[in-house]
């Protein structure tokens, strides 16, 4: 797999990764296998938001890379300054 040098923090990551929107509209175990078999394919960046699912696709992704975060080049945007924010965040824990 390809990689690029991502943003300021000077660090790789694969120039084709997962997006996670509506990720939690389908069959949660097929999407978390999906997940799975990307990083297995090299496709270690994966994006996603609390918004998605009101912070549903943030617990596929958490479920899909459990002993795998290492290999993981994780993104995701939190929206609570932005209008369209469909649920308010919950509180931080630690995950």
């Amino acid at each position: 797999m390809k990689h690029h040098r991502f943003g300021a923090i000077n660090r790789e990551a694969p120039v084709i990764g997962q997006g996670t929107w509506y990720i939690e509209s389908g069959d949660r175990v097929r999407a978390i296998a999906t997940l799975r078999a990307g990083l297995d394919l090299g496709m270690t960046h994966i994006d996603t938001a609390e918004m998605y699912g009101a912070g549903e696709a943030e617990e596929i992704v958490a479920r899909a890379i459990v002993g795998r975060r290492d290999e993981v080049f994780l993104v995701s945007r939190c929206c609570r300054r932005m209008p369209r924010c469909v649920a308010p965040s919950p509180p931080a824990t630690g995950r």
